[in-house]
């Protein structure tokens, strides 16, 4: 009898153990590092070539034991962030991880993966505008609601406030999200660049490329580097590669913008 009562009692503790493992779980996705720190991962892939890549081999590359915890947690956080995909046991970088080692595309690529973090985008969307909540215990308390487990509150964010500072969001105010300016004026130094003339008989039969020109240097740069990555004119594009384009272009568009069920064009 009392061999039974404790194997309950040991039982009712394991089960108490359970849910309250279960309540500590995060419900949002967020890394435990910040973006510079995940670089590292596509820089170690490019760095072997750009292929793609086993476990092990990208833990050479990284100069990181496979198993280890620093490996894990880098590599979590670079498919996070947009930087990385993992498909049949082997890992590659996306487009994003290309772009955001690419000097000239950098600061553009650093806005992309902070919006990928679901975490950071429920914040950026709750507080666009807004002035963010006091930190630490603050914002920590609206990570809670937004998901993130009560255990790992302060290292989400820690891992924000450095990674919102690297892409650009705390350059305006250190107390709200403001999204950089990415067009390719401001980064060049030398401000927008006067568009080229066409003559009227001539704008119908224009390039493509030469049309691009003629988008505002204000466009959103999710646009500006949806039209840099349409090919040449004359050059051939197979239907894999335009419906990965059109499938990017919807993406962007669900983000951008909200949806008009009367189908009208915004204004």
């Amino acid at each position: 009898m009392v061999v039974r009562i404790r194997q309950r009692a040991m039982h009712d503790r394991a089960a108490q153990s359970g849910s309250a493992s279960k309540r500590e779980q995060s419900t949002i996705g967020f890394p435990y590092i910040d973006l510079e720190n995940a670089m590292t991962v596509a820089r170690g892939l490019l760095n072997s070539g750009g292929m793609q890549v086993t476990r092990d081999q990208l833990a050479v590359a990284m100069d990181l034991a496979p198993g280890s915890g620093n490996f894990v947690v880098k590599v979590a956080a670079a498919r996070l962030f947009g930087l990385i995909d993992f498909s049949q046991g082997k890992y590659e970088l996306t487009d994003l991880g290309h772009e955001i080692l690419d000097p000239a595309r950098e600061k553009a690529a650093k806005v992309e993966a902070f919006y990928k973090v679901p975490l950071y985008k429920r914040l950026y969307d709750e507080f666009r505008g807004k002035q963010l909540p006091p930190r630490p215990h603050g914002i920590e308390q609206a990570f809670v609601k937004f998901g993130v487990s009560p255990k790992q509150k302060d290292k989400a964010r820690w891992a924000f406030e450095k990674t919102a500072m690297q892409a650009g969001f705390f350059n305006g105010s250190q107390d709200r999200l403001i999204e950089p300016i990415v067009g390719s004026g401001v980064l060049s130094g030398s401000g927008p660049s006067p568009a080229p003339e066409i003559a009227d008989e001539d704008r119908s039969e224009a390039p493509i490329a030469a049309r691009r020109s003629l988008v505002p240097e204000t466009q959103h740069p999710f646009i500006e580097g949806l039209l840099k990555e349409l090919p040449k004119p004359g050059t051939q594009w197979g239907s894999a590669g335009r419906k990965k384009w059109l499938d990017a272009a919807a993406n962007i568009f669900d983000l951008m913008y909200g949806d008009d069920e009367q189908g009208k064009l915004p204004r």
